[in-house]
């Protein structure tokens, strides 16, 4: 079954072409990753999957559904979530209560500055889950912005995994981070795509060989390549593309 499928995907900015046909199909349950040089279109291709940009010509579907005509918080609502490039934690708050407010958003409860806290506690218990889930909770009290870059991006895959998605997109999660924290955002991410389908934009190509079980190119807004890691490694465009050296 396909899960989230672009057609033709055209977007265009005053002239500047930033995606042309780009099209693609990612498999329920599998890791698929956007690969690409710098200034590729591979943010303009999550921005455009995610609805927070509207295509100029072509559709994205998921589940067969047409979405790209809607809001990002109705595409959320139709089971996909995104993280960002950029931290999106609330730096104030804590670890804990970064969780339970995402989880009163999916709730159907108004957002209320003033709400009572015996309202906001409902939500503490699946809150603890998901922090389990992205080993986390030893760091439930502390504040958001005294985690580590490495931290905040688990916190972030916590706020995603809040809105129970069956299509989860990452925009670089290891971004900036030593090998230590590649290690563990790579068994993260393993587990949390038990159960459901994960696409990446990545530019660390070992944590693209670690994860994907497929993958996308695309140089100068169109896919140069698509297919198997394997296959598109040893692709003479796809080396070309990266500097005339083999993807490793």
């Amino acid at each position: 079954m396909i899960a989230l499928s672009a057609r033709g995907l055209y977007k265009d900015f005053r002239g500047f072409r930033a995606t042309n046909d780009v099209s693609l199909d990612v498999e329920e349950g599998e890791i698929h990753a956007i690969i690409g040089p710098n200034g590729a279109g591979k943010t303009t291709l999550f921005n455009l999957l995610s609805g927070y940009l509207k295509p100029t010509r072509g559709e994205v579907r998921l589940y067969d559904e047409l979405i790209s005509h809607l809001s990002p918080e109705e595409i959320v609502r139709r089971g996909l979530s995104r993280s960002f490039q950029i931290s999106s934690v609330f730096s104030s708050l804590s670890v804990l209560d970064n969780v339970v407010v995402a989880l009163q958003s999916r709730s159907g409860l108004p957002a209320q500055f003033w709400r009572p806290e015996r309202v906001m506690r409902q939500f503490e218990p699946r809150a603890l889950e998901l922090l389990e889930q992205v080993h986390l909770t030893g760091l439930a009290g502390r504040l958001a912005a005294d985690l580590s870059h490495g931290e905040k991006r688990q916190l972030e895959i916590a706020l995603s995994l809040t809105q129970e998605p069956r299509v989860l997109l990452l925009d670089e999660p290891t971004s900036g981070m030593g090998s230590e924290g590649v290690a563990r955002v790579i068994r993260l991410v393993r587990e949390v795509a038990r159960g459901r389908t994960v696409v990446l934009v990545e530019h660390n190509m070992s944590v693209v060989a670690e994860l994907a079980h497929r993958i996308t190119v695309l140089q100068y807004g169109s896919v140069l390549a698509s297919g198997a890691y394997e296959d598109v490694r040893r692709d003479p465009r796809v080396i070309e593309a990266y500097l005339g050296e083999e993807v490793a």
